[in-house]
């Protein structure tokens, strides 16, 4: 399964970023921006999170973000400008990837909030018997689910899927 990282970033490209959206990302996550700059998975196009809170235990993984990549579709400006308002309920928050299918990971940086999250904003699992989220949908946003306290965490269990797969990626954040 072949992986795409973007280039690496310096430390103003990601000031930009939060002084944009008005948020202060974590330290790991800084740490991926300026190491990998976002990757996406090619070939096939997702792999799967193990993930209990919805009815099949696996939630879609496509890519984390990168700044100024040569795909618009895959850059955290292009996303957060277009889709970040309709969770404007929530405070310190980005968009920082996606599933293959609309969905998107955030990473939320409130008090008791803290950690990555998968925002279920198609209704994928709404249907679902198991629902087990953090945040339940305002305005038709759609719930949003906790995946892990921390990026480090979450880029962790990405990693393992895409080993999982036959594909392996420097783990050095």
């Amino acid at each position: 399964m072949p992986i795409s990282c973007g280039k690496p970033l310096l430390g103003p490209e990601i000031h930009s970023l939060e002084m944009k959206y008005n948020t202060r990302l974590p330290d790991d996550y800084r740490k991926f921006l300026e190491k990998k700059n976002g990757f996406v998975v090619k070939s096939p196009d997702f792999s799967e999170l193990h993930y209990d809170g919805v009815d099949e235990g696996i939630i879609a993984f496509h890519g984390l973000f990168g700044i100024e990549t040569q795909n618009h579709y895959n850059d955290v400006y292009y996303h957060n400008d277009n889709f970040l308002n309709e969770v404007d309920f929530l405070k310190e928050k980005m968009i920082i990837g996606d599933d293959p299918g609309g969905n998107y990971f955030l990473i939320i940086n409130i008090d008791n909030k803290t950690g990555v999250y998968y925002w279920d904003r198609t209704h994928l699992h709404s249907e679902d018997d198991i629902q087990i989220f953090a945040i339940p949908e305002k305005n038709d946003s759609g719930n949003i689910y906790k995946i892990t306290d921390d990026f480090t965490s979450f880029y962790k269990m990405v990693l393992q899927t895409t080993a999982d797969l036959g594909m392996k990626i420097n783990n050095d954040l």
